[in-house]
């Protein structure tokens, strides 16, 4: 698998909406996985055939009103 640039990194987590290889927006990701404090996700680029992880971190928290 091809590495990511720190340029292709940097602008893919700025818009994780387009492939960081060919830049297309026809890119499908697969079930969101967790283990502790950390969430992933295997995404793959329809038109390149690129793939990559994409890594989520718990960010916020907010409190649950019940009515």
């Amino acid at each position: 698998m091809d590495k990511f640039t720190k340029k292709q990194k940097k602008e893919y987590l700025k818009d994780p909406h387009h492939c960081p290889y060919c830049k297309s927006d026809n890119i499908s990701a697969g079930e969101l996985e967790a283990d502790g404090f950390q969430a992933w996700s295997n995404v793959v680029c329809n038109n390149c055939k690129k793939e990559w992880t994409d890594i989520y971190t718990l960010t916020d928290v907010e409190e649950l009103v019940i009515p």
